[in-house]
């Protein structure tokens, strides 16, 4: 355990556990020599009750079902998964779209500053999971062609990351700057502003330069934002920990202050707050609020959950519903829930299923499981980490959820009884039950653990790609690409001002990357012929920057 972090949920579950089974064996060890020395036990009677004594605890109290294995000594995890499965049902309640062997990303942030080349913003990891998703009619980008796209041109987005623990046990920033870059990069133009938020519930540390689970260690969650907010986009950190103790009630109450609203009926708790640039008050339960209006605006709100996989003590799995702890604030726990165990065990992994009831009034609108690493057993362990090389998402919490578990997490997990979701009475099975009945049956969301109600898609379905269009954006930047035959690609683009610009072809699984052109040109129409010959046959990104903006086509070759 990391004494530094006693404070945690984790780190205080533990403690009790490893303080009960010293005093057993001391115990044990007092009432052997008593044994031994009054009532004439042998050396061989004593070994046999040892035996039964311990086999007794641990089924009884059922250790590795309950705390993971925390006290297992590490093993060595499976370094690659299986090819993980895809199936199409008619009518799915919920689709999840999959990834693994997923590719490296195209540069690091961590001089976090506006000379970061604008091609190191993108991540292609997380652009071929957008277009994966975008096949199946799932929009990343809200425009009057896709009105049911998740982020609306001015919408103040919140990225709510997995934070508490360090590096690996951290969202990776990889992932969390290709999101960033897809959304300041709207096609409409983005006028909003995006947030990465967290709660630790640790007054200590909160969100730092340990935020850092990147392909380059040295970049960390603050250089990716500040880089962004470097280069003159809106994005920012808030660290809810700041807030952690506060109480506070709505606008509409005519409070203004930065706190956790909390509904004493329901034992709901959220935040609310004024963004770091002064410009919005922000309720993650009504939505933005307008004070001359005073009206709440939900539709201006996009809330992104974006979670690491890793197992976990009481809750089985730490995914996209269990990472809505962080979004909740467990302060004043004795008064509100009759003390710290009662908060988890009564509430939280319990049937009333208090972290669900949370997640339905601020729903998330996309959940993104970072699995590049997935941590095997519980806590801050990098010992305990599986190279597991995947990404996931949906619109669905619980069917990511339950696939992430079962197909990624299951497999290399210290204790798959407590991390497998269709195992009847395991850790992970019980409370993502209670969790998706809630968002179902209660609250009325399109939320399932049913694997017969869930399509699973991956890269297969960008093999029917048939034909490329035009593109443009914000800036006046157009790309079009097509194959002229079977070793040409035509790339046609117009940039509106003189500006020095680059065009690079990327191979999206990770298996090359190749300039085209890096060089000034004037203001006008180009068309470029590039032999693709000795490229490997498959899926590519086209990528043209002019040094503050960039703009991406995809082509198969």
């Amino acid at each position: 355990m990391n004494p530094k972090r006693l404070t945690y949920p984790c780190q205080q579950a533990l403690y009790p556990l490893a303080s009960s089974w010293f005093i057993a064996l001391l115990a044990f060890t007092g009432g052997s020599y008593l044994l031994m020395k009054y009532l004439r036990f042998s050396l061989i009677a004593l070994t046999v009750i040892f035996s039964v004594f311990f086999l007794f605890v641990a089924t009884e109290n059922n250790m590795a079902n309950e705390f993971g294995s925390y006290f297992q000594n590490s093993v060595e995890a499976p370094a690659q998964l299986a090819a993980l499965p895809v199936w199409e049902v008619s009518k799915p309640v919920s689709s999840v779209f999959v990834m693994n062997n997923i590719p490296k990303t195209s540069g690091s942030l961590n001089a976090a500053n506006a000379s970061v080349p604008q091609s190191y913003m993108n991540d292609p990891a997380i652009d071929t999971l957008l277009l994966i998703m975008q096949r199946k009619g799932i929009y990343l980008n809200k425009t009057a062609e896709h009105a049911t796209g998740i982020v609306g041109a001015d919408n103040v987005v919140i990225i709510k990351a997995n934070l508490q623990w360090d590096s690996q046990c951290s969202t990776s920033t990889d992932r969390i700057k290709g999101l960033i870059n897809q959304i300041v990069n709207h096609l409409d133009g983005f006028s909003g502003e995006i947030i990465v938020c967290d709660n630790t519930q640790d007054l200590g540390s909160g969100i730092n330069e340990r935020d850092n689970n990147s392909e380059d260690t040295n970049q960390s969650i603050i250089d990716v934002v500040n880089t962004f907010k470097a280069k003159g986009y809106p994005v920012y950190l808030l660290n809810w920990n700041t807030m952690y103790n506060d109480v506070a009630t709505e606008y509409s109450q005519n409070d203004m202050n930065n706190g956790y609203v909390y509904e004493s009926s329901t034992k709901i708790s959220y935040p609310k707050f004024r963004t770091t640039s002064g410009k919005y008050y922000v309720s993650l339960r009504y939505g933005i609020w307008d004070n001359a209006s005073k009206t709440y605006d939900k539709n201006k709100l996009c809330i992104v959950d974006f979670p690491v996989l890793k197992a976990h003590s009481v809750a089985g799995a730490t995914i996209a519903v269990k990472n809505w702890v962080g979004v909740l604030t467990t302060a004043h726990s004795t008064e509100r829930y009759g003390g710290f165990w009662p908060m988890h065990n009564d509430y939280f992994f319990s049937s009333y299923a208090l972290i669900a009831k949370v997640m339905a009034v601020t729903y998330p609108k996309l959940c993104i499981v970072d699995a590049a690493w997935t941590n095997t057993r519980v806590g801050n362990d990098l010992s305990a980490l599986s190279k597991t090389n995947s990404l996931l998402a949906s619109t669905d919490p619980v069917a990511v959820d339950w696939y992430a578990a079962k197909y990624i997490l299951t497999p290399v997990a210290q204790s798959p009884q407590t991390t497998n979701p269709d195992l009847e009475g395991g850790t992970f099975h019980n409370n993502l039950k209670y969790w998706s009945e809630y968002l179902h049956t209660t609250a009325g969301f399109p939320c399932t653990m049913n694997a017969n109600e869930i399509s699973v898609y991956d890269r297969s379905v960008l093999k029917t790609v048939t034909g490329v269009s035009d593109i443009s954006s914000e800036t006046g930047l157009k790309l079009k690409c097509y194959n002229t035959s079977a070793s040409n690609l035509r790339v046609e683009f117009l940039i509106p001002n003189n500006s020095i610009i680059e065009l690079r072809i990327i191979d999206i699984l990770g298996r090359s990357e190749n300039n085209v052109v890096k060089e000034s040109k004037s203001a006008g129409s180009y068309t470029i012929d590039y032999n693709t010959s000795a490229l490997k046959k498959g899926f590519y990104l086209v990528t043209l920057s002019n040094g503050s903006k960039s703009i991406t086509q995809k082509i198969i070759l």
